[in-house]
């Protein structure tokens, strides 16, 4: 019988991140191919009432992150895996984590694929999957040598990116006012079976495309115990994400549906290249179109950082072998947690890209499942621990969830919408074995089932193999005790 696990080794990390590097990370998870490319999807679901989708999806967010940050003035140096231990048990935490984890790994996989087909779509000769293992093989490194390189790099990319997205929004304003530019007045938006082609309901059959573009912002929490004040820094970075995203995309759907018809939007190229293309303006769409690119490699960075700490963090909390906890001695970087979260997500952009009829709709519906699952553990945590601390220390702290608690309701109950909704989008659903998966209800029903084969791994094995756990929540205990911990008003 195999001995048991009892040693933690040692897992100091650097305080290196500051703001600029947390919005950095968060906008540059958000913007990539989740919005400039299968945008083109969303809008071939609603037509131009995608623009309602994506304020929908802007109020959930808002309220996720809002519940998120109470969470983070309250216990800084924790992400949110954490607090939904500390709201409903070992359990809840260990899937949270698990959950996010794999939906980063997968995202990773579907954004270096996205980017190696766009490289490939230039230039033929070369191949979609080396494209993909070169650029996950140079995150890695990047991640490796050190936090604060990395998020360095990661502001680098994703001030490229917003500057590349703000230049495309000021063009179509040209366009919208006739400066310079083909003219194409507002009206244009509707001029294609009006504002509602596909009926009310593609709102919310559009929500989880939606939704899907606006996920990464909750990274910020994961990046906490890397951050050398995150007390203040969090808080402020989420504030600043959540509005240069939410800003972003509602501005530039509604440039882009205004310059570009709905019905011709696609995700067989990036429709805003498309769309520059239509104003005759093809050095900026070929600069757009290096842009996407870039986009995905900022992802890649960003979502390799966040997936190897999570994986980290769950060795750490005792749910896998104690050596995934490891840290470099000069560097204090989670090396192989960092290598082994690469592999997989290679394992996954090559099973994407040599079975995407199959492999990629299994990949997108873990990576979308996982994001969502976090945003309701967010929503869920938050009511409870404020109940659980008292009124006297939450009016201690400097900053609460307002409108509470309709604020937490509210996110709970659209997140579940949109989970469940999607098996009434319509189309003719998905084969799954001997059954039809209605809508697109895979998604839900692939990390229902990757959910309780984990759950089994953790009430089977884990919990009753691995002891390194206690040991750092003893540590994370004495830390949570120490004056100041938490961020209180003056």
């Amino acid at each position: 019988m195999a001995e048991k696990e009892g040693s933690l080794p040692p897992v100091q990390l650097q305080h290196s991140l500051g703001v600029p590097h947390l919005v950095a990370l968060a906008v540059g998870g958000a913007i990539a191919s989740g919005f400039l490319l299968f945008v083109g999807q969303a809008i071939a679901i609603a037509g131009p009432a995608v623009l309602i989708s994506y304020f929908i999806g802007g109020v959930i967010l808002v309220a996720v992150m809002a519940c998120l940050t109470e969470l983070v003035i309250a216990k800084p140096r924790a992400s949110f895996a954490t607090y939904a231990r500390d709201a409903m048990g070992p359990l809840a935490g260990f899937l949270t984590g698990w959950n996010y984890w794999l939906a980063w790994v997968m995202g990773v996989a579907t954004e270096s694929v996205a980017a190696g087909t766009y490289l490939n779509a230039q230039y033929s000769g070369i191949p979609v999957w080396l494209t993909a293992f070169v650029i996950i093989a140079f995150e890695m490194i990047i991640n490796i040598v050190g936090v604060l390189l990395m998020g360095n790099y990661e502001v680098l990319l994703t001030t490229i990116k917003t500057v590349g997205l703000l230049a495309f929004i000021v063009f179509g304003i040209f366009a919208i006012l006739g400066v310079g530019v083909p003219h194409h007045p507002i009206s244009d938006i509707s001029s294609h079976g009006g504002f509602f082609p596909k009926g009310g309901g593609a709102v919310f059959a559009a929500l989880l495309t939606v939704l899907f573009a606006y996920v990464g912002i909750e990274l910020v929490s994961v990046a906490a115990e890397e951050c050398r004040d995150p007390a203040r820094a969090v808080p402020r970075a989420m504030f600043q994400s959540v509005v240069i995203t939410v800003g972003l995309f509602l501005v530039g759907a509604f440039v882009l549906l205004t310059i570009l018809p709905w019905d011709k939007a696609g995700t067989s190229s990036s429709p805003f290249v498309d769309a520059l293309n239509v104003l005759h303006l093809g050095t900026l769409a070929t600069i757009i179109n290096w842009i996407v690119i870039i986009a995905s490699v900022s992802a890649v960075d960003g979502g390799l950082y966040t997936a190897s700490r999570m994986l980290f963090g769950m060795s750490r909390e005792g749910h896998f072998p104690a050596s995934l906890a490891r840290t470099h001695p000069t560097r204090q970087t989670p090396t192989i947690a960092t290598v082994v979260t690469a592999g997989f997500a290679f394992i996954g952009a090559l099973l994407a890209y040599l079975y995407p009829a199959s492999a990629y709709i299994f990949i997108a519906s873990l990576a979308a499942f996982g994001f969502l699952f976090a945003w309701l553990m967010i929503s869920l945590s938050q009511p409870i621990l404020r109940r659980r601390r008292g009124k006297e220390q939450t009016d201690r702290l400097s900053w609460r969830t307002p409108l509470y608690p309709l604020t937490p309701i509210f996110a709970v109950t659209l997140v579940v919408v949109a989970l469940v909704g999607q098996f009434f989008t319509g189309g003719s659903g998905t084969a799954f074995g001997p059954f039809t998966i209605p809508g697109g209800g895979i998604a839900v029903v692939v990390g229902l089932i990757w959910t309780a084969a984990w759950t089994a791994y953790y009430l089977l094995f884990a919990r009753r193999y691995f002891t390194h756990g206690e040991a750092w929540r003893v540590l994370e205990s004495e830390r949570d005790a120490e004056p100041g911990h938490q961020t209180v008003a003056r």
